[in-house]
């Protein structure tokens, strides 16, 4: 069963398609992580967007599970 339509301003987007995005996301930014880290001297603000970023896709894909 699709899961509901969620609006986003004044689009309606396929909740499944969030799903799918958010954990696209999240894939992305570990691996990215994990890239910056394995620098010899990577930068620390750099890695604290993309940490910073990747705690939000979590937040958001624990709301959409509980909601």
């Amino acid at each position: 069963m699709a899961s509901p339509n969620v609006v986003i301003g004044n689009e309606s987007v396929r909740g499944d398609a969030i799903v799918t995005k958010v954990h696209q996301d999240i894939a992305f930014l570990t691996d990215r992580l994990g890239r910056l880290e394995s620098q010899a001297n990577p930068n620390p603000q750099v890695l604290k967007v993309y940490r910073d970023m990747l705690e939000s896709r979590y937040a958001v894909l624990e709301w959409i599970n509980t909601h």
